[in-house]
């Protein structure tokens, strides 16, 4: 039986906010213009293991806020609302892709590199004075997405992928391609669309391979591209790739940052990336989805 279409594969997928009560809830608040700061609070408080996740994420230097943050109320104010959505959504993500088997790709080991790479991705923003990092971090966690996918759905064809992978000594992406017709950033890009992402973060996932080739969104692109490299070359984690490709120096270039700002930004991503794990990786228990 030949592997499905890309458009079948995402209707098959759930809709973030029917797998999130929290989530639909905010977003119909949020859409509410006559919605106070108060109600936007009860929701997210509604989810008390959510609501202390940013609350601790909120206390971390990876924002460096200056005095404690007590409350939902105090979070929101600090980060913005658009903001703390966002980690709402890529935070429900991480929970609707617990379960997934560990035999081809090491789950712990996949969300590793996911975080690592968003934190990466966020410094690298804010070292290019662009507005809004956060949405940055949000592409950089869900930038491999179409992976998981592939693995929780469709675990014949995951068999053939790394067989062809080991065989044939491929970059995973080609073998993904030789196998369904399309690949992971495929995937990936056309479900975040089919959850309303913003189109610049869906051409950063769809494009984070080839960022040249992203339009109008070459820099969203280019930050995910870089933060990538940047993460596989500190060895945080890993999504199943042996063979790294090498930086693509005019995706570098097209960034614009001066090679001055790497050394900074690696320990900066040290630095933040372990005060973000505890705060926002998943358990092992999550993991399992136990």
């Amino acid at each position: 039986m030949p592997p499905p279409t890309l458009t079948d594969l995402i209707e098959g997928m759930p809709k973030l906010g029917s797998y999130a009560g929290v989530l639909r809830e905010l977003d119909a608040v949020l859409n509410n213009p006559h919605s106070t700061l108060d109600e936007i609070c009860d929701v997210i408080e509604k989810d008390t293991a959510l609501a202390a996740k940013l609350l601790k994420l909120a206390n971390t230097c990876f924002f460096g806020f200056s005095r404690r943050i007590e409350t939902v109320f105090e979070t929101i104010g600090m980060i913005g609302i658009q903001q703390v959505r966002d980690l709402i959504a890529a935070s429900t993500v991480i929970r609707l892709f617990s379960g997934v088997s560990s035999e081809f790709v090491d789950m712990e080991s996949f969300w590793r590199h996911s975080l690592a790479c968003a934190v990466a991705a966020r410094i690298l923003a804010i070292s290019r004075q662009l507005s809004k990092p956060e949405k940055h971090f949000t592409a950089g966690l869900l930038h491999d997405i179409g992976r998981l996918v592939i693995l929780s759905r469709l675990p014949e064809e995951t068999a053939k992928i790394f067989q062809l992978y080991s065989e044939e000594k491929l970059l995973l992406r080609e073998a993904e391609k030789k196998v369904l017709g399309y690949d992971h950033t495929e995937i990936g890009a056309a479900l975040l669309q089919s959850w309303s992402y913003p189109f610049s973060l869906v051409h950063a996932v769809r494009f984070h391979h080839f960022a040249m080739a992203s339009g109008a969104f070459q820099v969203e692109a280019s930050i995910i591209h870089v933060a990538d490299h940047l993460i596989n070359a500190m060895g945080l984690g890993g999504a199943g790739e042996r063979w790294i490709p090498p930086l693509n120096m005019k995706v570098w270039e097209r960034l614009d940052l001066p090679l001055e700002v790497l050394g900074p930004a690696m320990s900066a991503i040290d630095e933040q990336y372990l005060a973000v794990e505890k705060a926002f990786l998943p358990t092992k228990a999550e993991l399992a989805g136990s």
